[in-house]
């Protein structure tokens, strides 16, 4: 079986059917990968199970949204109940992570690291990192995963990249315009950017994803610069969970979803619908060229155009909040840097500075770069319209101008300041 064709079950050791279908798949079909959630009842015999798959790739799905934790209770508070049971979907999650990130941060480090031990300490050498209900894309989860790499020589994780333009130009099927796929897909695609994470692996399935069947894989394209692609699935033989419902405490894990999927991974066929090296989409394919020229410029180049966008953009937005909506200037000020900022952050961070660092680190002291700017284009704009008398459309036009040297100096020794 082609090696650069990874088909990763998640799941495994959540129940009796799903650590059957992935011994089923391994033997006969085209599973090479797995993924063991280690706080879960039937780890132990996922393991046992394991010892007679010499050629698994063996992974941990990190879990903090369901059953119980590895951690003790009063260590991780803000992750579970006083009996370590998980409390948190991935949205509180998300949440926790923006509101208390300090200490959530520490709390999720000493999860992932205790789920980490116990596989270690059940004798895996782990080939790779993912996570229950992707909650490891998370931004600062991400930053803990990637300390976790680090530290334990664990070499890969799981990054969303899948390119909605190949999938919908090569794949005929569209139900993810009406199941959710495209919501689940449009999120994970934001965190993916602002990780600035890289990987060679390219992701399929995301648009399709817990709802694979074989007509999902009927031409798969990889486009280039990628060298492997990794389809995650999850295989089960529902009828005995069905009849272990004891056990069960997602309805997903008995839906007759998971009988197709493991038919798909039994279907050596399909590994002869993977194209890889494949021309991107024609608009998709001229927007990497021109990024691939623009990274190619001087920074100080790339920051003037950038920088002259987002003015161009954030005085349009004065104008009309302004001119004609009729607010007053100031109050047009303040509600145009609030639509605007988020817009000038993310575009100075990835088009000008390349930056790869903390993500919400730079966002916050980019935010306070801002906040100082507007300060500076409030006592400025009221001086030139007040004092000099000078037309209050063309009076913050002068401003823009006048600040864009102290914004690249404040972002380029601040905001994104590189560590050597």
């Amino acid at each position: 079986m082609n090696a650069n064709i990874i088909f990763n079950a998640d799941d495994f050791g959540i129940s009796k059917g799903v650590n059957e279908a992935i011994v089923k798949a391994y033997n006969e079909g085209v599973l090479n990968s797995a993924s063991l959630m280690v706080n879960q009842k039937y780890a132990h015999e996922a393991i046992k199970l394991y010892q007679n798959m010499p050629n698994l790739a063996l992974g941990i799905h990190v879990n903090l949204t369901n059953e119980y934790s590895t951690s003790k209770a009063e260590n991780i508070p803000l992750l579970v109940d006083k009996n370590r049971k998980f409390k948190n979907g991935f949205l509180m999650l998300f949440l926790l992570s923006i509101f208390k990130p300090k200490t959530f941060k520490q709390q999720v480090r000493t999860e992932i690291e205790a789920q980490i031990k116990k596989a270690l300490d059940m004798g895996i050498k782990l080939s790779h990192i993912d996570s229950h209900r992707h909650i490891h894309m998370i931004p600062l989860i991400f930053d803990v995963v990637k300390e976790m790499m680090d530290k334990y020589g664990i070499r890969k994780t799981r990054v969303i990249n899948e390119n909605i333009f190949m999938t919908i130009k090569t794949n005929k099927n569209k139900s993810y315009l009406f199941d959710g796929g495209l919501i689940k897909y449009a999120l994970l695609m934001l965190f993916y950017m602002i990780n600035s994470y890289k990987s060679k692996t390219y992701f399929y399935t995301m648009l399709y994803t817990c709802k694979l069947s074989k007509d999902k894989f009927e031409n798969v394209h990889i486009p280039k610069g990628y060298n492997a692609v990794e389809v995650m699935i999850h295989p089960s033989v529902v009828e005995i969970d069905r009849n272990h419902k004891e056990d069960i405490f997602d309805e997903s894990v008995i839906s007759d979803w998971r009988t197709k999927e493991l038919e798909t991974l039994m279907d050596k066929n399909i590994l002869n619908n993977f194209v890889f090296d494949a021309d991107y989409p024609f608009l998709w394919g001229l927007y990497k060229n021109i990024e691939n020229w623009w990274f190619k410029l001087n920074q100080k180049l790339r920051f003037l155009l950038v920088g002259g966008f987002n003015t161009v953009f954030a005085y349009m937005v004065f104008a009309l909040l302004f001119a004609i909506v009729g607010l007053p200037y100031l109050l047009a000020l303040i509600v145009q840097y609030f639509i605007t900022i988020n817009v000038s952050v993310l575009t100075m961070r990835y088009y000008v500075f390349e930056s790869k660092g903390d993500f919400w680190s730079e966002f916050c002291k980019a935010w306070s770069v801002y906040i100082f700017m507007f300060v500076f284009n409030t006592f400025a704009l009221s001086f030139f319209v007040e004092i000099c008398k000078i037309e209050e459309l063309y009076a913050q036009a002068l401003y823009l101008i006048i600040s864009t040297i102290f914004t690249y100096l404040l972002h380029k020794y601040f905001s994104f300041m590189r560590k050597n």
